[in-house]
């Protein structure tokens, strides 16, 4: 009996160890390679560290928090730069590409055609984006120009990155152009899912397009149109490489982005501190908008209609 008690007490305690040990090796590489890399950008936003005098590295406390909300003109300059990035930017991409999810979901001749072309951008890497639309752009060789001229309306060649307001919507469109396969791809997904006898129950009731659109369609596809618009704010206002080869966050800091503004304080003046603040910043911002918005969208829940 006591040999048998054991035994059964060895497996029940294998049972509730083991999810713990296959997701140990996980667990470890998270904490490594990512929460590791956290702590310490926390412990570097409270000390004085510069890259070129390693010997003043010291702590400081609170002092580059305060230097960014009391001196840094620039700081805010980007926070605005990023809430109309990522704000347009995300918009855009989602009404378009629900247009087009929606347009290549119905029945036609070449449809698999068309759905290769379409999400052909999103397979692009976002440097060579950015090549293309810089000879785009370009004010001597740009086939927007060239184009323009040409169809008259315009007289002479404009230089889109001089100018604060045309710079920055340069980019919103290129970025817009890169974002849209995503979403296309996403709501094509799960306008699959939605079954036809739905919309044919519909019909019978007399209900019009624009009917089953907002009381049927949007509100089936609910979560996938708010965990796509989360997912895609986040890596919009993260990402760098197509704003800083088109313009480099100028002219005059115009397109100067938060994640732009931390790389620079990082890579070119090597003030890991002072950029490290900004970053931690940049991330309490970041995870205060999504469970804002994992809230708002309630993400998961079920509505009635």
């Amino acid at each position: 009996m006591k040999r048998t008690g054991r035994r059964e007490k060895y497996l029940y305690y294998k049972r509730q160890a083991t999810p713990y040990i296959l997701l140990a090796p996980i667990l470890l590489f998270v904490s490594l390679f990512l929460l590791w890399p956290m702590i310490n950008v926390f412990v570097m936003s409270v000390q004085e560290y510069r890259l070129l005098k390693p010997d003043e590295r010291h702590f400081i406390g609170f002092q580059n928090f305060v230097t960014v909300f009391t001196e840094d003109k620039v700081f805010m300059k980007a926070i605005k730069n990023s809430v109309v990035w990522v704000a347009v930017s995300v918009a855009a991409q989602t009404i378009l590409g629900f247009w087009l999810a929606y347009l290549l979901n119905q029945k036609f001749k070449g449809r698999g055609l068309y759905r290769a072309l379409v999400l052909s951008p999103w397979a692009v890497a976002g440097v060579m984006v950015a090549i293309i639309w810089s000879l785009i752009y370009g004010e001597t060789f740009g086939v927007l120009n060239d184009l323009l001229l040409k169809l008259g309306l315009i007289d002479q060649n404009i230089s889109w990155f001089s100018d604060s307001t045309r710079a920055m919507t340069a980019v919103i469109i290129a970025n817009v152009w890169r974002g849209i396969p995503f979403f296309t791809i996403s709501y094509l997904s799960a306008l699959a899912g939605i079954s036809d006898d739905i919309y044919e129950s519909a019909r019978i009731d007399g209900a019009r397009t624009m009917v089953t659109l907002f009381k049927i369609t949007l509100p089936m596809i609910k979560d996938t149109i708010v965990i796509t618009t989360l997912l895609r704010s986040i890596w919009t206002f993260n990402a760098v490489d197509l704003i800083n080869t088109l313009t480099g966050g100028g002219p005059n800091n115009a397109t100067m982005t938060m994640p732009l503004y931390i790389m620079q304080k990082f890579k070119l003046e090597y003030n890991y501190g002072y950029a490290s603040a900004l970053a931690a910043i940049a991330s309490c911002i970041m995870m205060v908008v999504a469970f804002t918005y994992i809230k708002i969208g309630k993400l998961g829940k079920e509505e009635m209609y």
